[in-house]
């Protein structure tokens, strides 16, 4: 049975230069920290012996709690959210496992499978902690690299009758990956917003200094709602494409799009006096070509104001759409996808 374990931390640890590239190690610690008796979901370590009088409980063992033969279960790592942009593969990877009395010597067996794929056993000693680092084998790289995830699962006491099976507690599990990188990822920066309750449409920009002469000039027009999201003012060597603005004299607001063909029919189609072209607001991703660390911003149209509006707020956009119907927002799908400010 699968149990992501506790809290997950993932840290950015080091970047060791070579020439104009980078190696770029990202670690994920997944640490155990609690447990709930459930008779529903059961229960995944025994309770101390202060809050249990059942004496077959083991109250030696360290926080937190053990399991025993029979008690495999597994957890995830996902990096995911802190993969470099400018990533092009995976040097190496390692997988640390803290674990509590792995009686090894005595025939303990807690072995380490990763995506499927036997590992190695835990190794330790009575009653006290032991760290056992593995290293991970090309085709796991491999597959960690185009999904960003590693599952692991412990068989506790493979061989060992589960009549008088050992036990295990498990600290935490470490993975670190080194990156090979081009030494060029772009930083993401906020995407700020604004609405005008005076032409009832919003405005978003990266430009610090638009924002701030906004706020201070035009206080009853432009509302500052904070930041959107957040995404790149350079793409760098990522995928990602250039979201163009246009600025609309006819209805008051402004349009964001980031289809090329979208984009070119509009200047080919419309004078200036209709849709004038200021350039490219940002860089973020299209649909199929993301990476797993952005979320999708959804577009809406309003035809009662003839204006676009756009959120990667979940809870916003099911607001809009179970409270407004489509002659009031109309939801057209993913526009692009960004990164969370």
């Amino acid at each position: 049975m699968t149990r992501i374990l506790g809290l997950t931390l993932v840290v950015l640890l080091s970047a060791c230069v070579a020439n104009a590239a980078q190696v770029v190690t990202v670690q994920d610690v997944v640490d155990y920290r609690n447990n709930v008796w459930s008779d529903t979901s059961g229960v995944w370590f025994l309770v101390p012996k202060e809050l249990s009088d059942d004496p077959c409980n083991w109250y030696e063992d360290h926080p937190p709690w053990h399991r025993g033969s029979n008690q495999d279960w597994g957890w995830t790592h996902n990096i995911s959210a802190r993969v470099p942009l400018d990533a092009t593969g995976i040097v190496s990877a390692t997988l640390t496992i803290m674990a509590w009395d792995v009686d090894s010597d005595e025939g303990e067996d807690n072995v380490i499978f990763v995506n499927s794929r036997y590992l190695g056993s835990l190794t330790g000693v009575d009653r006290d902690w032991q760290a056992v680092t593995f290293e991970l084998p090309s085709p796991v790289l491999d597959e960690l690299w185009r999904t960003s995830q590693l599952y692991v699962y412990m068989d506790i006491d493979q061989m060992l009758d589960p009549s008088f099976g050992y036990r295990v507690t498990l600290k935490n599990s470490t993975l670190k990956v080194r990156y090979n990188t081009t030494g060029t990822a772009p930083t993401a920066v906020p995407v700020y917003r604004f609405w005008s309750p005076v032409t009832s449409s919003h405005f978003y920009t990266t430009d610090e200094a638009e924002r701030d002469g906004l706020i201070a000039n035009y206080p009853g027009i432009w509302i500052y709602e904070g930041n959107a999201y957040n995404a790149l003012l350079v793409a760098g060597s990522t995928t990602a494409r250039p979201v163009h603005r246009f600025w609309s004299p006819t209805a008051g607001g402004h349009f964001y799009t980031i289809d090329e063909k979208e984009k070119s029919s509009i200047i080919a189609t419309y004078p200036p006096s209709v849709w004038t072209y200021e350039g490219i607001a940002f860089y973020a991703y299209a649909s199929g070509e993301q990476p797993s660390s952005t979320l999708p911003v959804h577009r809406f149209w309003s035809p009662l104001v003839s204006h676009h509006f756009y959120t990667m707020d979940e809870v916003e956009k099911d607001y809009i759409l179970r409270n407004y119907p489509p002659e009031i927002w109309t939801y057209e799908g993913i526009a692009w996808y960004a990164f969370l400010p």
